[in-house]
């Protein structure tokens, strides 16, 4: 009888066998665990993942508006001066022009603001200005 024939079984004990399973699992979970923790960690701590990142979250800041209009011939233009400061360097700024009297909207426009803590522009008014004059406020900031 041949003795080759039983030497090609699989041997659990011989070369290889069951414990380079077992390693090759372990080293695998190992592997993924520290990816897994570097993941959480780099959430976790913005500041090390560097400058650039965007923040989860609402922003924190203060903000105040004002705004005058100026009547021509009907046609009413409103010129809008704000500032704001906070946490950020970058704010979106949404001021709405309202009729004092009626407290309905009549304009509204938004604010890039970049690197600096004011914001200043004007708006055409789309309604008449009632004789009460105008209000600003500030709908949104992003």
């Amino acid at each position: 009888m041949p003795t080759h024939e039983w030497t090609l079984a699989p041997d659990p004990y011989g070369r290889g066998g069951r414990d380079t399973n077992k390693k090759a699992l372990i080293i695998a979970v190992a592997i993924m665990g520290v990816a897994g923790l570097v993941a959480v960690l780099a959430f976790l701590l913005p500041g090390l993942s560097g400058e650039g990142t965007a923040q989860v979250g609402p922003k924190s800041y203060n903000a105040q508006v004002e705004c005058q209009v100026n009547t021509v011939d009907g046609v009413g233009t409103v010129t809008i001066n704000g500032t704001i400061t906070g946490d950020a360097s970058r704010y979106k700024v949404t001021v709405e022009v309202l009729d004092a009297a009626s407290r309905q909207s009549i304009g509204e426009t938004t604010f890039d603001v970049r690197d600096t803590t004011t914001f200043s522009g004007t708006t055409a008014a789309q309604a008449p200005v009632g004789p009460k004059g105008i209000d600003c406020r500030i709908t949104k900031v992003a």
